[in-house]
């Protein structure tokens, strides 16, 4: 019993500094992609000045090529402003990030869903990392919601399946038996502005399934061919 419970004991740690690392490379990130999109917004800005300046100068045949610049140019701004508005918020506030919830009926079947919380800049570079070699399928993303304070609403969408997580002992495996329309249904009570999807693509389960369907076809075709039945 001793053992055991040193063993978990030492698990238990490892875990967290794991987890405690993450969050440090995570706000490393924040960090830098912040000053990355303030890098990327001043050179849109410098590039639309330039562009205004040379518009003022155009002749007329000129005029056309040159506002059609300036107007893309003031659209890229834009974006380039949004970003870089998010990601210093994202920089500044802890709390600020985005909660997924995503699937993978070829590792896990259908009806279990991962409801987790990343604070990256591009959140659904978490979603690729988690579908990386340790799972032999990409995960499908069924919504991925920006909050100011998405580790609270994160811990009630946990809290409306507690008694339904996959592992009970371990609230780090955010995994819950529960089906996609429920927790739909939870989102559009808890973040009714947020972006649901239900339909569960999975393409390279399906596409895997097929190919095995192929070559089983193929071997009964062979089989028959080889041994006919007789009449």
């Amino acid at each position: 019993y001793l053992t055991h419970e040193y063993r978990e004991k030492l698990k238990s740690e490892k875990d967290e500094r794991t987890e405690a690392s993450r969050l440090v490379r995570d706000e490393a990130k924040l960090l830098k992609d912040a000053a990355a999109a303030q890098k990327k917004e001043d050179d849109y800005t410098a590039l639309l000045d330039m562009a205004r300046k040379e518009a003022g100068l155009a002749t007329s045949d000129e005029i056309d090529e040159v506002n059609k610049r300036v107007k893309d140019l003031e659209q890229q701004l834009e974006d380039a402003h949004d970003r870089n508005e998010r990601a210093q918020a994202m920089a500044e506030k802890t709390k600020s990030g985005y909660v997924y919830i995503i699937s993978n009926i070829g590792s896990f079947g259908e009806g279990v869903i991962k409801i987790g919380m990343t604070r990256r800049l591009e959140p659904y570079d978490r979603v690729k990392e988690l579908g990386d070699a340790s799972v032999p399928f990409l995960f499908d993303t069924h919504a991925m919601i920006y909050s100011e304070d998405a580790p609270a609403l994160e811990k009630t969408l946990h809290s409306e399946y507690d008694d339904r997580r996959v592992n009970a002992a371990n609230y780090r495996k955010e995994f819950f038996r529960v089906s996609v329309d429920e927790v739909e249904e939870a989102v559009q009570r808890l973040a009714p502005e947020a972006d649901f999807f239900s339909d569960i693509e999975a393409q390279e389960f399906h596409e895997t399934k097929a190919k095995r369907k192929e070559e089983a076809d193929r071997l009964d075709e062979m089989a028959a061919a080889e041994f006919p039945t007789e009449i």
